[in-house]
């Protein structure tokens, strides 16, 4: 892990480096401004996202070209308008995302609570726990990578202590995360696994996903959407990142999916 990181700069340094590193220019919009939107709309999102379309492209590799120090390389000047704008472009259509996340979120809460209430005839504590250790041998029992039946576990773990709060199945369900609602529809038995995704057809729910199996896959994707829109991240970095920390990109399969689900979400 490091222990040092990058200093942090004010917005009229950020204006400087990216004039002196990024060849940005400021002819449509002047640096005075652009430290008002920097400011305003931090450096991390209004230009950490876009960095790639600007840089050169390695067409040997499909990839935006890097120096020595994992740096992209920039061969010609870029207004600071066309970050801005990009910026400005991707964050207009977060209203109506949201709207269509919120609207899924409780729809398919509201679903997958009464399938799963009615079906463990879940009302007492000990049919509670019955329906998570029911949850727990079906993951452990699932064909799927470790790592990811660990975390399934991880996840079912924490709703002994979330229904001790609560007291009630129905709040328990209604406090639930989005998140959390997947992996009790991941780790149901099948019968009410499918009774759920025919409930969710019936209401119009699943995005044009017609199928369990791709609807599954759909459901891979969305939590990091939703996390994205509800606290002002960028989309661009999640499609184009898998992962940020090492710069490591997503393959063109993965980032196809993803834009897919943009743009079915975005309607």
């Amino acid at each position: 892990m490091r222990t040092t990181y990058k200093k942090p700069k004010t917005v009229q340094e950020l204006v400087e480096y990216l004039e002196q590193n990024k060849k940005v220019t400021y002819n449509d919009i002047s640096k005075k401004d652009a430290e008002k939107i920097l400011y305003e709309h931090c450096y991390i999102n209004v230009i950490t996202p876009y960095k790639h379309c600007f840089a050169r492209f390695d067409p040997s590799t499909g990839k935006s070209a890097r120096d020595a120090k994992n740096n992209h390389i920039y061969d010609h000047e870029t207004e600071f308008s066309e970050y801005y704008q990009k910026y400005q472009k991707e964050r207009v259509s977060y209203q109506k995302i949201f709207e269509n996340l919120m609207w899924f979120e409780s729809t398919f809460n509201s679903i997958v609570a009464t399938e799963v209430l009615n079906y463990y005839h879940i009302d007492s504590f000990s049919s509670f726990l019955s329906f998570c250790n029911t949850l727990s041998a079906n993951v452990i029992s699932m064909n799927i990578p470790d790592k990811v039946r660990e975390h399934l576990l991880d996840e079912i773990s924490g709703f002994y202590q979330k229904m001790k709060r609560y007291e009630d199945s129905f709040i328990f369900f209604d406090r639930l995360s989005l998140s959390n609602v997947i992996v009790v529809y991941r780790a149901c038995d099948k019968k009410v696994h499918d009774c759920i995704f025919q409930g969710l057809l019936q209401a119009n729910a699943t995005f044009g996903y017609s199928s369990p199996g791709t609807f599954d896959d759909f459901l891979k994707r969305v939590v990091p959407i939703r996390n994205c829109v509800c606290h002002a991240n960028s989309l661009e970095v999640l499609v184009e990142y898998y992962n940020i920390k090492t710069k490591e990109l997503r393959n063109a399969t993965d980032k196809t999916k993803y834009k897919n689900i943009i743009t079915k979400l975005s309607v």
